[in-house]
């Protein structure tokens, strides 16, 4: 049986606090009144992609910094939407939980 352990003095804690950036606080906004669609779909049903900004992704030791810093990424490159978003987590021994949220930025054509 074999015991890892971590260097003394360097262990991070396990649940990173918040960060009061306002750019997480403008994305939850957003996400929140129904103005930003994320979707795990390649596409949106009755909507057209008007450009593609690529892969967008942020990761963080807390999963509400990840999934709105992610949409803050989107919002910064004039994104409408996040297509084919997919989250994971990587479970540490020590405990610690360290998240993924990526998906591809996206300008919809405006509806008519």
């Amino acid at each position: 049986m074999a015991i890892f352990k971590g260097a003394k003095g360097k262990t991070r804690p396990i649940e990173e606090e918040p960060k009061a950036d306002p750019r997480l606080g403008q994305a939850k906004d957003v996400y929140m009144g129904g103005r930003f669609k994320i979707v795990t779909l390649d596409a949106i049903p009755q909507r057209d992609v008007l450009g593609t900004f690529g892969l967008i992704v942020c990761r963080s030791y807390n999963f509400d910094n990840a999934f709105y810093g992610l949409i803050a990424q989107a919002l910064e490159v004039n994104a409408d939407a996040i297509l084919g978003y997919r989250e994971s987590v990587a479970f540490h021994p020590e405990g610690e939980r360290y998240y993924s949220c990526y998906g591809t930025a996206v300008r919809l054509k405006p509806i008519k």
